[in-house]
């Protein structure tokens, strides 16, 4: 007796029969349709939607009149927008003090929320220097950088406990970083100051910034390690700072 042969793609009651008895296959679920690739419109709207001001303005020399009337609503809410950063980008700069300046630039400073911020309680990052003098001027305008020579704030504080950093928020003292010390993924005299940034962001001191596709998956990796030494070693670490740091 002949063989009949039977389409495994088919789709009846029949073919659903020999499946159900494991005469045939199941069928393969069919593949989805690949994704249509972004129109050209969707792709300018992406990019206008990434412009600055300076890259709308040259676009509305050549628009017509509907494309003006987007572009310039596009670069209101860009002015918009930069003015809200402006508003709370405060300070851009280290500011020294005195030992009778801590508690009103530092303290009190930290309780200060940004104009405009939706969590008032969170105050103000205020990160405090002790050092030896020389100090690079602040990248993190949204963060308030003092800076104080060591044994002005402490009186008798000792060179070895510098750079040290006090960083306070809320009116709290909220982690001190004393030396640059490898139990919290410093590296002594070589300790550049992107991992001073990585630790500094680690405990919420500054707002990290956007670095570009190809730096961020190595900051990531530098950022994770600097938290884990600095978690597994603050325990060990804490009392001995708090007894350095002696204010009276």
């Amino acid at each position: 007796m002949a063989q009949v042969a039977v389409d495994p793609n088919e789709d009846t009651e029949f073919h659903d029969a020999l499946r159900a008895h494991g005469i045939i296959p199941e069928r393969q679920p069919s593949r989805s349709p690949s994704p249509e690739p972004p129109s050209a419109q969707e792709l300018k709207d992406a990019a206008r939607r990434q412009a600055t001001v300076e890259d709308l303005d040259e676009e509305l020399e050549d628009a017509d009149e509907e494309e003006e009337r987007i572009l310039q609503q596009l670069r209101a809410q860009r002015i918009k927008e930069l003015s809200a950063m402006h508003a709370q980008a405060r300070f851009g700069r280290v500011y020294p003090i005195a030992r009778p300046d801590y508690t009103r630039e530092v303290t009190e400073a930290s309780k200060e929320a940004a104009p405009g911020s939706p969590d008032a309680a969170a105050g103000t990052g205020v990160v405090c220097f002790l050092y030896n003098p020389g100090m690079e001027q602040s990248k993190y305008p949204n963060t308030k950088f003092v800076s104080i020579i060591g044994d002005q704030c402490i009186p008798n504080y000792p060179d070895k406990n510098l750079p040290t950093l006090l960083i306070y928020r809320a009116g709290q003292l909220r982690r001190q970083i004393v030396g640059l010390r490898p139990e919290i993924g410093l590296d002594g005299m070589n300790t550049k100051m992107e991992d001073i940034e990585l630790l500094l962001a680690a405990v919420g001191a500054i707002e990290p910034r956007k670095p570009g596709t190809e730096e961020r998956k190595q900051q990531g990796n530098d950022a994770e390690e600097i938290v884990h030494h600095s978690i597994r070693n603050s325990a060990g670490t804490q009392e001995e700072e708090d007894d350095d740091l002696d204010w009276d």
